[in-house]
């Protein structure tokens, strides 16, 4: 074990920088030499500070110190999004052979009825029949009259149905090359970056001290064996079957990534290997006078802080956390509200 600090503190001038970490770099597991994967965090924060005086004590030097050390950024829906990628990273895909077949009968349902008002059409078009191949697509003879709920309809088809349509067949074709691929990667690595703007200070009424803080997580599995080709096609995962044939699941999946949870529930906990999670925040920011009209200044202090904060942890398995209602603005991206007015008028008419 290794442990590092040092510091230098006056008015003007704030900087510590700490460490602690395990020693050695590689080590030996079943006679094989292998890189050594270590526990290690580190903390560093710098301010430089010109004192200011205020009118209460005008004869004592005075700073303004945004000392409240950023937390994460990460919730816990950003884990699971951020376990879904490292699970499709793993498998080489994102097919799921068991939702697919269960929802044959619809898909094979409307590739037919499209196929038959396509088909139909062009009759109607050689034979002359105009106002019968517009209705065999859905467009009214008269446009002042075309219906709201024919517009809902195709739009929800189109996001719903034949988008994720060619989406699986892509996928499907990543899983054939993924299965049968006989060299496949034992290491995969995935990431997530997240930004936001905390407030730091440690008396925000007489200053505030907002910045940006970006935070960015990484995690790398080496596996020790890889993932069975039934367990990779979701044969093993009836839950997410079933979520995904539920009635409007995926308008709950907006709110509550349930669908996500299910899913990493069947795969993570199943990965058999090490972990290394690294997660590091930096954070940038200006301390500035606050709201408080009781305080008045002959010379505003000024402040200018960094911060930087890096963790590593090695893991045998990860936890998979439970799923929490999202915000309001996180969960309606603008192509779910329009896939939402498109629903409330289907329900409507």
């Amino acid at each position: 074990m290794t442990t590092r600090y040092s510091d230098s503190i006056s008015n003007s001038l704030y900087m510590v920088n700490s460490a602690t970490g395990t020693d050695g770099r590689y080590e030996s597991v079943n006679g094989v030499v292998r890189e050594k994967w270590n526990n290690y965090e580190a903390t560093f924060r710098r301010e430089v500070r010109t004192p200011g005086r205020s009118t209460q004590l005008p004869n004592f030097d005075q700073w303004w110190d945004c000392s409240v050390f950023p937390s994460s950024l990460f919730s816990s829906n950003d884990i699971l999004s951020l376990q879904s990628r490292l699970s499709e990273a793993v498998k080489g895909h994102s097919f799921n052979l068991a939702v697919s077949a269960a929802e044959g009968k619809k898909t094979v349902g409307m590739v037919v009825g499209a196929i038959q008002s396509i088909g139909g059409a062009l009759i109607d078009l050689k034979r002359g029949k105009l106002e019968s191949a517009a209705r065999r697509l859905g467009v009214n003879s008269r446009p002042s009259k075309l219906s709201e709920k024919d517009i809902a309809g195709r739009w929800l088809e189109l996001q719903y149905g034949w988008k994720p349509l060619v989406s699986d067949v892509y996928e499907a074709a990543k899983a054939y090359e993924a299965l049968t691929n006989t060299s496949r990667s034992n290491r995969v690595t995935v990431s997530m970056t997240r930004k936001g703007q905390p407030e730091t200070s440690a008396s925000p009424i007489n200053w505030t001290c907002k910045g940006t803080l970006e935070e960015r997580w990484r995690i790398i599995y080496e596996m020790n064996e890889q993932m069975s080709s039934a367990r990779s096609l979701g044969l093993m995962n009836p839950a997410s079957v079933v979520w995904e044939l539920i009635p409007y699941s995926f308008v709950v999946d907006w709110f509550v990534p349930i669908g996500s949870y299910l899913e990493n529930l069947n795969t993570i906990p199943q990965l058999n290997g090490r972990f290394l999670t690294i997660k590091a925040r930096n954070y940038q920011g200006a301390a500035l006078k606050g709201p408080n009209p009781n305080v008045s200044w002959i010379k505003y202090p000024t402040t200018n802080t960094s911060t930087f904060y890096m963790k590593r942890e090695v893991s045998g398995s990860l936890s998979v956390p439970k799923p929490a209602f999202e915000s309001l603005p996180d969960a309606m991206s603008p192509s779910r509200i329009w896939n939402a007015l498109a629903l409330v008028t289907q329900r409507l008419r």
